[in-house]
């Protein structure tokens, strides 16, 4: 026979799983999560199977910034279930430019250290110039040569950002902070 006592233990125990699981898949959704990244469009900075920390509170309270590796929806149909990751090139009302794999905003060139340096394919794209819409950011993948990104589906809409990746956190040999430190005045343009 079991006694009331073992009943109350067990019955505590589940609710305190339970409480668990619940505060644990609010975190994972509206907070901070970590995921797994499938492909190569951020070579050499973000690798196949990187295990990326992402901050889902980084744009409640402010715009995405010039360098941000973000996780968004991308605007494609059939595509609404699956996410990207990029890194924000161009903000809402920058005119952009890119020519081979120089990128210039209003006019001036942005400089980028975190691009893989090979040499430029040449592609037809959709979108080389153009001026960001109010809402919306234009991204890039750091893999240029192998990166379906704004200059195919266009702009992102801001409301599409799931959140900001801050931190590689695997392979552990490989952590380092996803912050791009641009030199003068922050934005990374040369004037």
């Amino acid at each position: 026979m079991i006694n009331k006592s073992k009943i109350k233990v067990f019955i505590d125990c589940l609710k305190v799983i339970f409480i668990t699981l619940v505060i644990t898949i609010l975190i994972d959704k509206y907070v901070i999560s970590i995921t797994l990244v499938k492909g190569c469009s951020m070579l050499n900075t973000i690798n196949d199977d990187d295990r990326l920390l992402i901050n889902k509170l980084s744009y409640i309270y402010k715009k995405p910034s010039r360098g941000d590796v973000i996780v968004f929806k991308p605007p494609l149909k059939n595509r609404e279930g699956e996410l990207f990751i990029k890194r924000v090139i161009a903000l809402e009302g920058e005119k952009f430019k890119i020519i081979g794999n120089h990128v210039y905003i209003n006019g001036e060139l942005l400089m980028e250290r975190y691009i893989d340096d090979e040499k430029y394919i040449k592609r037809d794209y959709n979108i080389l110039q153009g001026i960001v819409p109010k809402g919306y950011v234009f991204v890039l993948g750091d893999n240029r040569n192998n990166s379906n990104d704004s200059r195919t589906f266009g702009f992102v809409p801001i409301e599409n950002i799931v959140g900001k990746a801050v931190t590689k956190i695997w392979p552990i040999k490989g952590a380092t902070t996803l912050a791009v430190e641009y030199p003068k005045d922050g934005d990374g343009i040369i004037d």
